[in-house]
């Protein structure tokens, strides 16, 4: 019941903004037609029905499934994607359009408030895969903003396989622009941002205020000390991957023990 009402207030609501043709019974909604110069603002009707969409989501899944096995098998190994590509041979394989991929996770929210599931971190998993498939449907066209890296063992612990697909973002001012459409005020700060004129261009903003600090000690400097390699001539880094190792960190506290 719960279902049927959800979708016909999605009808309802399309037929409200005068993007579906309303029927003289309102009882063909699924003969409606969508408006194509709407696509973008309504659900698409393939998907609307919660039946129809679990089975969506069962294709993209299985196609993922395929392709993390592929990475995997003997001829796999690391593979990256334009979105555009991912999503040509999606669409080749599953026979999927692209506009639904656009709404899966939209859809799937709607679909999760509906049923009052009551922990949603159940569907965790899920909601990734309705995530990403949103995310390489709608940047899917022009200058890629994604990529998609396809590496045959993420798996930190030696031998274990674990291959995985990775979004990675190549665009900057898209994972910041949320932050600006939720707070009135923004303040960054860094003590590498250099130079301070090129992170607004980066990030596509303007800024009210820009200052930069010069710095000044108080004391005489220390003598600066490179180091390479510890003790036990294991590499040592400052990297951020390489700040939780524990030879480092070892390293690095002998090093400062023997000076």
């Amino acid at each position: 019941e719960r279902l049927q009402r959800e979708y016909q207030n999605l009808v309802n609501g399309l037929v409200d903004q005068g993007l579906l043709e309303a029927s003289a019974n309102e009882a063909g909604f699924a003969s409606n037609v969508l408006n194509p110069d709407v696509i973008n603002e309504a659900v698409p009707g393939n998907i609307r029905r919660a039946e129809h969409f679990i089975s969506f989501m069962k294709k993209i899944v299985e196609h993922l499934k395929t392709r993390l096995l592929t990475v995997a098998g003997p001829r796999g190994g690391v593979i990256s994607e334009t979105p555009l590509a991912f999503l040509h041979r999606m669409i080749t394989t599953t026979s999927l359009e692209a506009k639904p991929l656009k709404f899966a996770y939209s859809r799937l929210s709607s679909l999760l408030r509906t049923l009052q599931v009551p922990n949603l971190d159940d569907y965790n998993a899920l909601t990734d895969v309705a995530d990403f498939a949103s995310l390489v449907a709608t940047y899917s066209e022009g200058l890629p903003k994604f990529a998609i890296i396809m590496e045959p063992n993420g798996s930190s612990i030696p031998g274990a396989s674990d291959p995985v697909i990775q979004l990675a973002c190549l665009d900057a001012s898209l994972a910041i622009a949320p932050l600006f459409k939720r707070f009135g005020s923004v303040i960054i700060t860094s003590g590498t941002l250099s130079p301070i004129d090129l992170y607004p261009k980066l990030l596509q903003f303007e800024p009210r205020v820009s200052e930069s600090f010069n710095m000044s000690t108080f004391r005489p400097c220390i003598r600066p000390l490179v180091i390479t390699r510890g003790s036990d001539q294991l590499p040592v880094s400052t990297k951020f991957d390489d700040r939780g190792d524990m030879g480092v960190v070892r390293n690095y506290g002998s090093m400062l023990v023997e000076l």
